[in-house]
């Protein structure tokens, strides 16, 4: 609409220019003036605020009210509007931090969040339209240096969505007073990196107890075969024990018997007489037998 106004004027200064013999062009000209001029003025006065915005209505420059979404009038040259997003917004922000044992941590953030509409006014008079590089990105490597100085560099990595949880409540600590609000789980966390010196001694670690686990697995079956072994043991003397008290009884004939019938296989001995001469005792066994018959 400014683009009326400026033609208006250019066409109304024209006019004036135009020779007396070309008196016939001087009046439609300076009707077209006067048109594109009214036309500027009326769409100036008119301000339209999109969906998910607010405008900020400008008096000579102080802030003087807000104006919702739709059309408004506004007085041309004196009121202007500065309209800024309400709608949920990202951010994201490399961050350089130290842990509690002095590990440099780099970090990104990524960070959902949304202005109140209710304080369009009082962010953009505190703060102005470039909040997000004078109070969100500042909050948020303030936030995440006061979170990772209470960690270990280990633990940054274990207790990856406890870490989180606290950035999340330092930032909106931080910009609540600036009307800006963290969405619920806005807060996302990636890209840990640590030191190479750091990931190597990690590294190390992680061999170490891999080599200890190891080592107990052979000392624990060692131990098992050990006791299997005294078990074993304790079990075989016991048995001994009580044989040798059955010997003293009245049936310690049947306990030799009964030894002798667990290691036998199955074949009769053979002697030897005091000729030289080999007998089987089967068949001293079988001559008897055809005696008897």
């Amino acid at each position: 609409m400014f683009t009326f106004t400026v033609l208006g004027v250019l066409i109304a200064v024209a006019s004036l220019m135009i020779p007396k013999s070309a008196v016939r062009f001087i009046i439609p000209m300076r009707i077209a003036a006067v048109l594109l001029t009214l036309i500027g003025s009326m769409g100036s006065a008119i301000v339209l605020v999109p969906a998910g915005y607010r405008g900020v209505l400008l008096q000579f420059g102080a802030v003087k009210g807000v104006l919702t979404e739709g059309i408004h009038l506004v007085i041309p040259g004196i009121n202007t509007v500065e309209q800024l997003e309400v709608r949920t917004q990202k951010e994201q922000a490399e961050a350089s931090a130290a842990s509690r044992d002095l590990q440099t941590v780099q970090c990104t953030v990524a960070l959902n969040y949304h202005v109140e509409p209710t304080g369009v006014g009082h962010l953009y008079q505190t703060v102005g339209s470039e909040y997000r590089f004078r109070v969100i990105d500042p909050a948020v490597h303030e936030s995440l240096k006061v979170v990772t100085a209470r960690y270990t560099a280990e633990d940054l990595i274990r207790l990856r969505d406890k870490v989180k949880s606290e950035v999340h409540t330092e930032l909106a600590n931080r910009l609540r007073g600036y009307h800006v609000v963290v969405e619920p789980n806005g807060v996302s966390l990636t890209n840990f990196t640590f030191s190479q010196e750091f990931n190597s001694a990690i590294e190390q670690k992680q061999v170490a107890q891999q080599m200890a686990e190891k080592q107990k697995y052979i000392l624990d079956q060692a131990k098992l075969e050990a006791t299997t072994a005294i078990t074993r043991a304790r079990g075989l003397a016991e048995s001994a024990k009580i044989n040798a008290e059955a010997l003293q009884t009245q049936g310690g004939k049947l306990v030799l018997a009964k030894d002798w019938i667990e290691k036998w296989d199955g074949h009769l001995p053979t002697v030897q007489s005091g000729s030289g001469m080999i007998i089987d005792v089967r068949e001293l066994i079988d001559v008897k037998g055809d005696k008897k018959k």
